[in-house]
């Protein structure tokens, strides 16, 4: 690591500590954050970050495929296999807290594939079923289903193990309390690898997503979860997606998502109502767009607020998957060349972030008006971008020190009140930024001439954009699609 970098990253922990704990101002607006788990911690309880069961663990179920070499513990394991397909062991399940080991092997599930019968095969699989359907159906649309088990854990030992099938979701946990998913991979679904729905407390744990239609590992309308150490790569729309988290108003975080790569995706991390959730210590590279927060939909827990970004890498955001995609053109439009964009979100903190070599931009914020998710109150309308903190990050520069910049480094649409950007720097020393001169958290945005609606010229550039249908014609004055130039040094 360069000595620019160090320094200045020593300065950052200086900065970013002093203005988080003295800023009564700060405090009085964030309030107390709580914890996803307590230290010392051992066993799962409700409303709680499941706790990882060591290995051997007991009571279990251990799954197996024939002819598969062994060693150490899976080896061990392998007298008690016996099951085949890893749904038939959830299926045997009687009991909370049971681990369903995993040995090596590439699990295709083929009683998962059977036709469906009876009123299963009058349901189309191709819209969202519910609870009572999926429970009902468990194979309509997902390899293995998980619903309504309290305190599972599956888990892959012993060396590779893979899951792919021909499904819309790969594993899906519903209503499944407690959920801890380790060491495996999923990949080759049309929609998620992984899906966790309506779940408080659940774990994936060294999962890698891979090759997805949709999400690689997503989480939807969930509470208490914890993503880590996992791998995303090649997925149609986002390595790794939060979508309503658990709306706690910056009372307390809703997920964790920490030490993940997410790369070759259209964006590296989604969150869509992605609320107090906890992003640290990642790295978002060769994605479209590393990492997004929006309001622009119609969901749960709606406009999104209180998400922190703090301590990831995001470099290197330029690849361009809508160019003569055809039929498999991304399912909606993103800013091709972006590190960390908010479209339309409230009280987020950006801190400690290395966002470099992405050449449109390394922050992007701009407003999304209320109607668009259909929302009708009129005092609802400028309902987002207010009170976000961009706060010691470093742009334009590797962790060796060498210059790599952002085409600009800060991108502000100028509407919304009390966002401000401050002790951020990059190898040019100051950032640069559109507008030139941005707000600092002593004196954040208040009032101004775009302030209720944001500057036109941007603004028309964000609406253009956000009529992109897949596979219709660029919109025009829709300029975001396409890879832009690379930035000079």
């Amino acid at each position: 690591m360069g000595r620019f970098v160090r320094r200045f990253l020593a300065a950052i922990v200086f900065t970013v500590t002093t203005f988080w704990f003295a800023s009564s101002a700060w405090a009085a607006e964030a309030g107390t954050v709580t914890p996803l788990t307590a230290a010392g911690t051992t066993t799962s309880a409700p409303g709680t970050v499941p706790v990882y069961r060591p290995a051997a663990a007991s009571p279990r179920l251990v799954v197996c495929r024939t002819g598969a070499s062994l060693t150490g513990l899976a080896r061990e394991l392998a007298a008690e296999c016996r099951y085949h397909e890893i749904q038939a062991a959830v299926d045997a399940v009687r009991s909370p807290g049971t681990t369903i080991y995993v040995l090596p092997g590439t699990y295709h599930e083929p009683s998962s594939l059977r036709a469906p019968k009876g009123r299963c095969a009058s349901l189309d699989d191709a819209t969202p079923l519910s609870y009572d359907d999926q429970r009902a159906c468990p194979h309509l649309q997902s390899l293995i289903s998980v619903t309504g088990q309290p305190g599972l854990q599956i888990e892959g030992v012993g060396g590779s193990v893979i899951i792919e099938g021909k499904k819309q979701v790969g594993v899906r946990a519903e209503r499944a309390n407690g959920f801890y998913l380790r060491g495996v991979t999923v990949r080759g679904f049309t929609e998620d690898g992984v899906s966790v729905s309506e779940t408080d407390g659940f774990t994936l744990d060294h999962v890698t997503g891979l090759a997805n239609g949709g999400h690689g590992l997503a989480a939807y309308t969930s509470d208490h979860g914890l993503i880590t150490d996992c791998s995303a790569s090649g997925n149609g729309d986002a390595g790794i997606a939060t979508a309503s988290a658990a709306d706690q108003r910056g009372g307390r975080l809703s997920v964790e998502i920490r030490r993940c790569a997410s790369y070759g995706n259209l964006i590296g991390y989604s969150g869509t109502a992605g609320d107090s959730v906890y992003v640290h210590d990642n790295t978002f590279n060769g994605n479209s767009t590393g990492a997004m927060l929006d309001s622009s939909v119609q969901a749960v827990g709606m406009p999104q607020n209180h998400a922190m970004f703090v301590a990831n890498r995001v470099f290197g955001n330029n690849a361009d998957f809508y160019h003569d995609c055809h039929a498999r053109c991304p399912r909606r439009a993103v800013p091709v060349g972006t590190g960390m964009l908010l479209a339309g979100g409230d009280e987020n903190t950006y801190a400690s972030n290395m966002v470099y070599d992405n050449w449109r931009y390394g922050f992007a914020q701009y407003w999304i008006p209320a109607s668009r998710r259909g929302e009708t109150d009129p005092a609802k309308a400028r309902d987002t971008s207010h009170g976000n903190r961009y706060v010691g990050n470093l742009t334009g520069v590797t962790p060796e020190g060498t210059a790599a910049p952002n085409g600009v480094d800060f991108w502000w649409d100028e509407q919304g009140d009390r966002n401000c950007w401050q002790s951020n720097a990059s190898s040019r020393g100051y950032p640069r930024s559109d507008p030139a001169s941005l707000p600092t958290c002593d004196h954040p945005s208040a009032g101004g001439p775009y302030a209720q609606q944001g500057n036109p010229a941007k603004t028309a550039v964000v609406t253009a954009c956000a009529a992109y249908r897949p596979g219709r014609p660029v919109p025009k004055g829709c300029d975001w699609l396409a890879t832009p130039a690379r930035p000079a040094s």
